[in-house]
């Protein structure tokens, strides 16, 4: 590969990275047209690849599924198995964030066993991260703990430190999700330590306001209100709307433990007002859930069921069938019984 093809791919890397689609769908195809000139056809797949991710980042749909199979069959027919093991997960991202499950499912497992041919740990380590996450959508929990501690393995022995920090926050919310809450804690902790090495990291807010909740089971109150304080500094100074709203769930959570009714229902609606505003519907129904609960608990049945039943409508709609199951459960238990 020349020094201009390999500046023109890492222009193209950068302009994704920073979320300038226009700008790195231009360069990748420019990366592609000059491999093309040049005979080199492994930079040409991995530049269909990118510009299969960058309509996947506009969800258009269609022409995502054409250049990621484009991109495979560019790497069979040369002979890249490690470009054909990456257009195979590519495919399969598409798939999910199609919410096509069963069929990402699939497409996942297949590119870990090519990854797993080639030896490529961070493909290792990405399959078995998105294999993790379509589990816990699932409702399979204790799939999901054993991928994501696959996943680890694969990002520490490729040297992908951000990305094991992604896996371990996702492995404390499984554990929390099992009530392991002192696994939960050690969890979040150990993604925070790593995160906090890497200055500007986006997730890091996610991360403290994520490791409240087991701090808050573990009856650590103070520690889980400065964990709070934290996450909220973070957010607020690079805009995390998510995580600002997860903050005021568990903000909430926390008044309600310590007797606080009206504060928690305060920042409880503060959470579901910001997740409705930035149209994040999986911590709007988080916070709809935990709201519904509270106005339960006070007795204002019919806002309760208002609040569950919306929450129900949102788990579902985003595939969160687990989810969407609990909070049917809970609407049951309120269901008259005739004697």
């Amino acid at each position: 590969m020349t020094d201009d093809m390999a500046a023109l791919q890492a222009q193209a890397s950068r302009l994704e990275r920073e979320g300038d689609w226009p700008a790195a769908d231009t360069a990748y195809a420019a990366v592609f047209h000059a491999s093309v000139r040049g005979g080199d056809v492994a930079p040409a797949a991995d530049a269909v690849r990118g510009q299969a991710r960058i309509r996947q980042q506009e969800e258009r749909w269609e022409e995502a599924e054409e250049l990621a199979e484009l991109s495979l069959e560019l790497a069979e027919r040369n002979g890249l198995r490690q470009a054909a093991a990456r257009a195979v997960n590519t495919c399969a991202a598409i798939r999910y964030f199609q919410r096509q499950y069963g069929a990402a499912r699939t497409l996942f497992e297949a590119a870990l066993e090519r990854a797993l041919d080639v030896g490529d740990d961070a493909l290792i380590g990405w399959a078995c991260l998105n294999l993790g996450v379509v589990a816990n959508i699932r409702g399979d929990l204790r799939e999901a703990r054993t991928r994501y501690l696959e996943g680890i393995g694969s990002f520490v022995r490729s040297g992908d430190k951000q990305n094991a920090a992604l896996v371990y926050n996702n492995l404390g919310m499984v554990c929390a999700d099992l009530n392991e809450w002192l696994e939960a804690q050690v969890c979040f902790e150990r993604a925070i330590e790593i995160a906090g090495r890497m200055s500007g990291n986006p997730l890091l807010a996610r991360m403290y306001a994520n490791r409240a909740e087991p701090l808050l089971r573990l009856r650590k109150v103070r520690e889980a209100r400065e964990s709070l304080d934290r996450a909220e500094q973070l957010a607020l100074r690079v805009g995390a709307h998510g995580a600002l709203s997860d903050v005021a769930r568990f903000r909430g959570m926390v008044s309600r433990a310590e007797g606080a009714l009206g504060d928690a229902e305060a920042h409880l609606s503060r959470a579901v007002e910001i997740a409705r505003d930035a149209e994040l519907e999986l911590e709007e129904a988080e916070a709809l859930r935990e709201m519904g609960d509270l106005q339960r608990l006070r007795g204002r049945g019919d806002e309760a069921r208002a609040s569950l039943e919306r929450a129900r409508e949102l788990f579902t709609r985003i595939g969160a069938d687990r989810d969407a199951g609990r909070v049917a459960e809970m609407l049951w238990e309120d269901e008259p019984v005739a004697a």
